[in-house]
């Protein structure tokens, strides 16, 4: 905690001049947000990634995760063979924390069914409320947060009822992409 402060206290000092980059915010990243990884576990993924190095650590449940790509504004940590989670930051037109971009957060289980959660957060690791960026589906979804430009494409399976076929269920995948354009909306 006093790591985010710090770095919040420092850019707020300097006039918020600097550029946050999501490598930033995964040194900065409270344990509690991903508990698979350690503060040690995040930093050696990120000098391994820039020694151009398989980014891959032992994490807190003994296996194995790794930072697959990190970018200023994006990045995507496999945590184990059926979980993910992928971040980027996004601007806001209305500072959050006297800061002008905010962290989504896509957090993704699953191997044969996937099922995602969205979070978002102030660059404080304050956690921000859902609906003020995101309108949930009622349904089951998977969610990719798009790594090049801020968008976001759910995936989901919707159950056809077919009653001449001996009341088979049928199902069909929905793909819908969200822009950003200070919260997600759906793409014209």
């Amino acid at each position: 905690m006093r790591k985010t402060t710090l770095l919040f206290c420092l850019l707020w000092a300097l006039g918020l001049s600097a550029q946050i980059t999501v490598r930033d915010l995964l040194k900065s990243m409270p344990d509690s947000v991903i508990p698979y990884l350690t503060e040690n576990n995040r930093l050696d993924m990120i000098d391994f990634m820039e020694s151009n190095m398989d980014a891959v650590v032992t994490n807190t449940l003994g296996g194995k995760s790794q930072l697959l790509q990190l970018t200023d504004q994006y990045a995507s940590i496999q945590l184990n063979e059926s979980s993910s989670v992928a971040m980027r930051l996004l601007d806001v037109p209305t500072p959050v924390d006297s800061l002008s971009q905010i962290l989504c957060l896509v957090r993704t289980y699953g191997s044969d069914i996937r099922e995602s959660t969205i979070a978002f957060y102030s660059l404080a690791w304050r956690l921000l409320p859902i609906s003020d960026y995101f309108s949930q589906p009622n349904d089951m979804f998977s969610a990719t947060l798009g790594d090049k430009e801020p968008c976001l494409t759910l995936r989901q399976e919707l159950i056809l009822d077919s009653l001449g076929e001996e009341e088979k269920e049928k199902s069909k995948e929905v793909l819908t992409t969200l822009k950003w354009n200070g919260c997600f909306v759906k793409e014209n």
